[in-house]
């Protein structure tokens, strides 16, 4: 486990057991069994740790949901139940965590943290897309902004019951009841000659994805990212993940971006985990493939 990692675990375990308000960066420093001066070399703040909690969290459940894509052949309610009994459990392995954070109101007002949770928000609506769309292909496709909205409320609402509520149900039994709901509004949907609300032009979390400067500054950001996390690296990783970087430095300042060599140079960081969001981040901003 890197140092990174070390503070980010202790810290979390120290969140939940004494609250936002009652940790002090010397309490996790002591915990981690490091200096405090070593816990600022990496975060300049308690809430930038919680950031950091919260981007890894993200990661994780992004890689999950890439897992579940790739080595799932089900369809429709199967391959929807399969994603909530996922995202359930996720739930439960993280609810101590949910609760502190959703106890503190000082939390809740931070601005900076409010910023990571809405790109956390957009990455997990981005998922949610792909998860339909191999659930049900094309036809879902008129369809996919209100069907991400009703997979998010019932979602959201079972999972605040498990957490702040700590109801004690069966996952797989809520999954089924809720996959079996949100199939049979899909499919009803599908068939029906009612417009759907909302569209790419409206959902407020991607409306911005269809404006090309924008793109090209989130394209700009994840790199920047790249070069901060490379600090953290050894000297053979740092070099290997510089040189790849520059190199997608001068692709982005090119009038026309080549997808091609992007894609690849993406790829070359695949091996880097620290760099996974970052990634994913690029190639959506470039329009590319994560491979």
């Amino acid at each position: 486990m890197s140092k990174r990692d070390l503070i980010l675990s202790t810290a979390k375990a120290i969140f939940i057991e004494k609250g936002y308000r009652g940790t002090t960066i010397a309490n996790i420093a002591d915990g981690a069994g490091i200096a405090k001066g070593s816990v600022y070399s990496y975060f300049s703040s308690k809430i930038d740790i919680v950031k950091a909690l919260f981007l890894q969290s993200d990661e994780k459940g992004c890689r999950l949901v890439e897992q579940l894509l790739e080595r799932s052949t089900e369809t429709g309610q199967t391959l929807l139940n399969a994603y909530l009994v996922q995202e359930f459990q996720e739930v439960l392995n993280e609810r101590s965590f949910i609760q502190v954070f959703l106890s503190d109101d000082i939390l809740v007002m931070e601005k900076e943290l409010m910023t990571v949770v809405q790109e956390c928000r957009l990455n997990y609506h981005l998922f949610q897309q792909r998860v339909l769309l191999q659930a049900y292909g094309d036809h879902i496709k008129p369809w996919l902004f209100d069907s991400v909205s009703l997979v998010n409320g019932l979602l959201q609402e079972y999972s605040v019951y498990l957490t702040l509520d700590e109801a004690d149900f069966s996952i797989e039994r809520c999954a089924s009841l809720v996959s079996f709901c949100l199939d049979s509004s899909i499919i009803a949907l599908m068939k029906s000659t009612v417009k759907p609300l909302l569209t790419r032009e409206n959902f407020p979390l991607t409306r911005e994805l269809d404006n090309e400067q924008a793109q090209r500054e989130k394209a700009v950001s994840a790199v920047v990212g790249m070069r901060e996390l490379c600090e953290t690296m050894d000297a053979v990783q740092r070099k290997s993940v510089l040189d790849t970087v520059t190199l997608i430095e001068s692709e982005l300042d090119s009038q026309q971006i080549n997808q091609t060599l992007i894609r690849a140079l993406i790829a070359n960081l695949r091996p880097y985990e620290p760099l996974h969001r970052l990634r994913r981040q690029l190639a959506d901003a470039t329009g590319v493939e994560l491979i």
